[in-house]
């Protein structure tokens, strides 16, 4: 029996512990509250249900001496829920508070108080390593653990001569040489040059071997993938060749040459990104449930590769996408025409369980006032959020989401993101009317969110398609629940906004509608997406309890967009 099943188990015999204590001893789960740590680049993640936490380290850190200024430690009660754990009383199997660790490999430790539990702490860390000479073929592949880089280099060029066009062993910390002074003349056995690294905490330099493989110049195409009207091609590339691409509907005799125009060039294009090693296009104005086929061209001849066939999509717009439908339940608001037809989900459920002042997110009618829907819309009606300060216990964030509200427990609750896809889809861009008002936040739920009070509360929108097995549950008392859309596990694709981080879409004027268009950009276009994942917000620091109550937003027209026109903007 796992350890879930145990503590769903004791906690139904929680109540009766309480009466007759049948356990000699309560069940009391260990954890680390809060963990300080040099040298630390991005969030420390504690995962109580795997009883680990990982440090994110820096690229000038020395894994091998990370210094841990403090360690805290927390008890949560089980069974016997009458029982009041004391957090002082754990015992630690050793003192981490000031320590200087190697996380080389996972460190382990025991947290004892009634019961004992294994805990581990381990380290993350990336160093941008770049090894790329002339006529390469491909990205370089890179072997750590054997201090080795393999470059794919054109077989028709001489192995004497070979140039580093670019270099980088680590952070500047690290001494190397520099791209004109490593070796030329890999014209050996093993086609091989070696290089020394030293890092600042070393005593000596540590030796990478430089592996040339001579490869023939023949194109590769790594992935094609589609939406509903547009295909992603991936090739490798090929330097000192140019690779074009061809594409025709299945059944068709004639190959369509692919626009020089959809030739990825830009780093900063999130439709078509391009990316080092790799020729990327895009195709656009495509037909939906389509059949097609790609292939590519070196130099001019025509691949003899069998092409590459993908089908489109079927375009999909979500459920009361226009904000028209809307049913009252009891005293909750729900955006739905029905409570047995429930797609979109907001924090109602959990507000009005004190009252129905505290919907959060209500319906906006014409009739009442015109502005409170878009001149433009068809519609009558739009979704209004309002963050709240409830009973001036917790802060409220106002949201709209697709997926479901869970269960309230107590001050707290559990939500569901994400709604299942019955076909894969994969739109380009998320675009929407709104208006929105950022006060000043004057609610704190986190100790660690002080410094934030007074300041511009957050607004944030952003839309992913996922590869889940469920929707993802956030529990408001658990903030290892809690998932940022663009580094989460089995995201595809994700358009992300926020006024903290994208100041070119942040609109000022409160009175006035203003149509946004978010880009969904995709880290791995050839999977299939299980789940839709959208959310609207106020109050960005809402699951922390965290923002202002004067806080607002307005939206409607709510649409996927899925081509691109001739300047690589959706439409």
């Amino acid at each position: 029996m796992n350890r879930r099943v145990i503590i769903a188990l004791f906690s139904v015999l929680a109540l009766a512990s309480c009466i007759k204590n049948d356990l000699p001893k309560p069940v009391v789960d260990l954890y680390i509250a809060s963990l300080d740590v040099e040298g630390v680049e991005g969030d420390i993640v504690i995962d109580r249900s795997t009883y680990t936490a990982t440090i994110p380290l820096a690229e000038e850190t020395n894994i091998d001496a990370v210094k841990i200024n403090s360690i805290t430690y927390g008890a949560d009660v089980v069974t016997n829920i009458c029982y009041e754990a004391d957090a002082s009383k754990i015992i630690a199997s050793r003192d981490l508070n000031g320590v200087t660790i190697g996380l080389s490999k996972p460190e382990y430790f025991s947290l004892s108080y009634f019961q004992t539990y294994e805990w581990k702490i381990v380290a993350t860390q990336s160093i941008n390593r770049v090894w790329r000479v002339d006529y390469q073929i491909g990205t370089t592949e890179w072997d750590i653990e054997g201090c080795r880089a393999f470059v794919k280099r054109r077989n028709d060029q001489p192995l004497d001569n070979v140039k580093t066009t670019e270099v980088r062993f680590g952070p500047d910390t690290y001494d190397y040489p520099a791209a004109e002074e490593i070796p030329t003349n890999f014209d050996n056995e093993t086609y091989t040059q070696e290089v020394s690294v030293l890092r600042p905490w070393d005593t000596h330099p540590t030796i990478w071997k430089l592996v040339i493989i001579p490869t023939e110049p023949s194109l590769t195409i790594e992935n094609v993938a589609a939406g509903a009207n547009v295909i992603w091609i991936k090739a490798i590339d090929i330097e000192g060749s140019k690779i074009d691409f061809a594409y025709r509907k299945k059944g068709n005799s004639e190959w369509i040459k692919v626009s020089e125009e959809w030739i990825a060039t830009d780093a900063t294009n999130p439709y078509n990104r391009f990316e080092q090693g790799f020729v990327k296009a895009v195709i656009r104005g495509l037909e939906p449930d389509t059949e097609y086929e790609v292939s590519g061209y070196t130099d001019g001849k025509l691949s003899e590769e069998a092409p590459k066939v993908v089908k489109t999509s079927r375009s999909y717009q979500m459920p009361n996408s226009d904000m028209e439908g809307w049913v009252k339940d009891g005293a909750c608001w729900f955006p739905a025409s029905s409570v047995l037809d429930l797609y979109w989900g907001t924090g109602n459920p959990g507000g009005t369980s004190l009252g129905e002042a505290y919907n959060l997110t209500t319906p906006a009618y014409k009739s009442v006032n015109p502005d409170n829907v878009p001149a433009d819309s068809t519609g009558e009606i739009s979704a209004y959020l309002g963050s709240q300060n409830v009973l001036n216990m917790k802060f409220a964030a106002g949201n709209l989401f697709v997926g479901h509200y869970g269960e309230t427990l107590g001050t707290n609750a559990t939500v569901y993101f994400g709604r299942p896809l019955s076909q894969d889809v994969k739109p380009v861009a998320l675009r929407f009317k709104v208006k929105y008002y950022r006060g000043n936040i004057d609610c704190v739920g986190n100790p660690d969110l002080e410094s934030k009070r007074g300041t511009q509360d957050l607004t944030k929108v952003f839309v992913s398609l996922t590869e889940w097995d469920a929707p993802h549950c956030v529990d408001s008392k658990d903030k290892t629940t809690f998932f940022d859309p663009r580094i989460a596990a089995g995201t595809l694709g994700v358009g992300y906004f926020d006024s903290d981080n994208n100041p070119e879409l942040v609109v000022e004027n409160t009175e006035q509608w203003h149509t946004m268009t978010i880009p969904i950009e995709y880290n791995k276009p050839e999977g299939v997406a299980t789940h839709l994942v959208l959310t609207f917000t106020c109050s960005g620091y809402g699951d922390y309890f965290t923002g202002s109550s004067s806080s607002w937003m307005y939206v409607d027209d709510i649409e996927l967009l899925y081509d691109l026109d001739e300047n690589n903007q959706p439409k």
